[in-house]
């Protein structure tokens, strides 16, 4: 996600792209949902992530197809057990009512959507003046002033430059073939989806859930008609094997539904659990300790876009926007405060220190 948007970002300023990836990463998810992160003193994670939904959102409208490819939707955050902190969480969201409806049991996101990643990331990267090539990189070098990207061989499968490393869970070992540190934190999470119920009283829910987990149902799929889809856990556990680490999962997730859904079509849902026919995907969030995504430059001619940790969807074009902007030295198409750009200075920074 994050460098598909890098690489769309700079395309329409003109540049020459060369995108080197795996083929693997966080846009293979089936279907992520798009909403601002809510919180009861209105911290600068939570404006910069109502900045990024705002831009992830004009970038769905002009790149894929509505009820398809994603869908605007209402989102409901269940208040679920803590008493106080729901309570700041109604105060904080009042606040912003263009954003928010206060409920007695939720707070209702009324601006929201669920996106599938893998169509986006698509759309960003058919843009003209970039060029895809699945490989497999292995590291690093700097010659001549050039950045080189080294398959396990040792050979120079491109150079430039200008570098970006967007690699996800990959990025601090990549960074740390050439010589340079960040901390980044690992944080294992899996989803649970499966096909839609097609039964009478299984309608779609008249929005996405979100509290202990989240549920997306309804969502068109080219194998299944539809399909739903939970999540997401945060595993630190070391399992026997990759299949115990999978029907634990898939346990964890199954156990969330029960605050999520109405009766019947919890039910439903439980039902293809015990048959086995609800599928498990796998990934690896990278992380900051503040959950600020890192941004920029750290040697010359070597930029970083990583650690969007869960909110890919929120944070990914506006990194690669403000990433694009600065390589380019071009204005953003989004207006930043002061803050909160030397928000996202300070945290790259600490990453940086942390290693050091």
């Amino acid at each position: 996600m994050a460098g598909a948007a890098c690489a769309y970002a700079l395309s329409v300023r003109g540049c020459e792209v060369t995108v080197l990836s795996d083929g693997t990463g966080a846009s293979h998810l089936p279907v992520g949902l798009l909403a601002a992160h809510l919180s009861a003193q209105d911290i600068p994670l939570s404006q910069l992530s109502r900045i990024g939904v705002q831009l992830t959102l004009v970038h769905a409208r002009a790149l894929l197809r509505e009820g398809i490819d994603w869908q605007p939707c209402s989102l409901e955050q269940r208040l679920l057990g803590l008493p106080s902190k729901n309570e700041r969480l109604r105060q904080g969201a009042a606040t912003l009512p263009d954003w928010y409806e206060v409920q007695p049991d939720h707070v209702l996101h009324t601006t929201a959507a669920w996106i599938k990643p893998q169509a986006l990331a698509a759309a960003w990267l058919a843009q003209p003046g970039i060029r895809v090539q699945l490989t497999q990189i292995s590291a690093l070098r700097n010659s001549g002033g050039l950045w080189q990207v080294l398959n396990a061989q040792g050979e120079a499968l491109a150079q430039a430059d200008q570098l970006i490393i967007a690699a996800g869970v990959q990025t601090a070992d990549l960074l740390q073939s050439c010589g340079l540190d960040l901390n980044l934190a690992l944080v294992d999470g899996s989803v649970a989806l499966g096909a839609w119920p097609h039964h009478p009283c299984q309608q779609q829910p008249a929005h996405v859930v979100n509290g202990n987990g989240h549920f997306i149902g309804g969502v068109p799929d080219l194998e299944h008609g539809a399909m739903w889809l939970s999540g997401a856990t945060y595993d630190r556990e070391t399992y026997a094997s990759p299949a115990a680490r999978e029907a634990a999962n898939l346990q964890a997730n199954q156990e969330r539904l029960a605050s999520l859904l109405p009766a019947d079509l919890l039910q439903a849902i439980n039902a293809q659990f015990t048959k086995a026919q609800v599928r498990s995907w796998q990934g690896s969030r990278c992380t900051t300790s503040d959950r600020f995504p890192a941004v920029g430059q750290l040697a010359a001619g070597l930029h970083v876009c990583t650690a969007m940790g869960s909110r890919g969807l929120s944070f990914s074009a506006l990194c690669g926007e403000l990433l694009a902007s600065e390589i380019t030295a071009t204005e953003p198409s989004v207006l930043l405060s002061a803050d909160l750009r030397q928000e996202i200075v300070a945290s790259r920074n600490t990453c940086r220190a942390a290693c050091n």
